[in-house]
């Protein structure tokens, strides 16, 4: 099993950091290694909650994984959570979590843990996911300033602070 948790303080509403991630469609236009989304179904389950199934494909050079995964966004817990539902991976579990330091300030948790079922695979493709998962951060926080620049405050820019664990 393979595990990476990231915390950063990002210069942006919770709701606004929360709408990006669960865009899922956009992930190849910035997701590293993130080629192709498809999007299978997307529901309003309760106010509140959005349910999105969806089927990825990431990948380096010749390399590629798909996997179907559910994304289910909480915007009253202010929590994303990822499961995957096939694919080469025996389980994928992330979540995401916002937490508004104030109007224009949230820190941002993101852990995933994952097993590929097949330990050749694993060997392979764990350097992909690792590389992927320990720089999602910072993916979503160049596509913050890429949208949602013209709308952030002056104050908002301020540095990032960054804790990355991996085991």
């Amino acid at each position: 099993m393979t595990s990476v948790q990231t915390t950063k303080l990002i210069g942006y509403p919770w709701s606004d950091l929360f709408n990006l991630v669960l865009d899922v469609k956009s992930y190849p236009q910035f997701v590293p290694h993130c080629h192709h989304v498809s999007l299978l179904s997307r529901k309003t389950s309760e106010p509140g909650k959005t349910v999105i199934v969806s089927r990825m494909t990431v990948g380096f050079s010749a390399f590629e994984v798909g996997y179907s995964n559910r994304t289910t966004g909480d915007a009253i817990g202010r929590q994303i959570s990822i499961d995957a539902a096939d694919g080469p991976l025996r389980y994928l579990t992330a979540l995401w979590r916002f937490e508004p330091q104030d109007e224009t300030h949230t820190r941002v948790h993101f852990s995933v843990s994952y097993e590929f079922s097949n330990p050749v695979l694993a060997v392979v493709a764990s350097r992909l996911f690792a590389a992927m998962f320990g720089r999602i951060l910072d993916a979503f926080e160049r596509r913050a300033g890429r949208l949602l620049r013209n709308r952030a405050t002056a104050g908002a820019a301020s540095p990032s602070q960054r804790r990355l664990t991996t085991s």
